[in-house]
């Protein structure tokens, strides 16, 4: 099973490779902020499967649909429910979300994961497989069956905590 508690995973998404641990792994996220060499102020946005798992995880406004996130590469920022477990890894009030957009890896999320990119802070993200090998030797596994991905940029960040919604990236 991929993404268990206790594991990174390097996986692709439609925009680079990021690095997912799930959300509910305290002990995870804590050895992911370290690996990143990630600032403590900096937050972790989220990966999920579909359109229903958000629902789930987030309170989703009627004017946001699961099409907006297969239009273009796009991070959207929601009111989060009870169901999703409070750290310090992501704000209380308004967390970043995707849905993955890669069917393989969709299937593989049972539970939000992390969707921080590859790579150690500040450093430019990564889209080949052998670099993440390189860079986090043996302690990030790497999603099967994705060597090499597009150059592509980064997605658009939406604020659907407020009404109107407002593009910020």
């Amino acid at each position: 099973m991929m993404f268990s508690k206790g594991e990174i995973w390097a996986y692709p998404t439609d925009t680079s490779f990021g690095l997912g641990v799930r959300a509910d792994d305290l002990t995870g996220l804590k050895a992911l902020a370290e690996l990143k060499n990630r600032p403590s102020d900096k937050f972790f946005s989220l990966m999920v499967r579909d359109f229903a798992m958000l629902q789930k995880f987030a309170e989703v406004p009627e004017n946001l649909n699961e099409k907006f996130f297969f239009e273009k590469s796009r991070t959207v920022i929601l009111k989060p429910t009870k169901a999703l477990p409070q750290t310090k890894f992501w704000p209380q009030d308004a967390v970043a979300f995707r849905i993955s957009t890669i069917p393989e890896v969709s299937e593989a999320i049972e539970f939000p994961i992390t969707a921080t990119s590859a790579n150690i802070f500040k450093e430019k993200p990564i889209f080949e497989a052998e670099k993440i090998r390189q860079n986090f030797d043996s302690v990030v596994k790497t999603f099967p069956g994705f060597e090499k991905l597009s150059i592509c940029p980064p997605s658009e960040i939406w604020d659907f905590t407020k009404s109107p919604s407002a593009q910020l990236r």
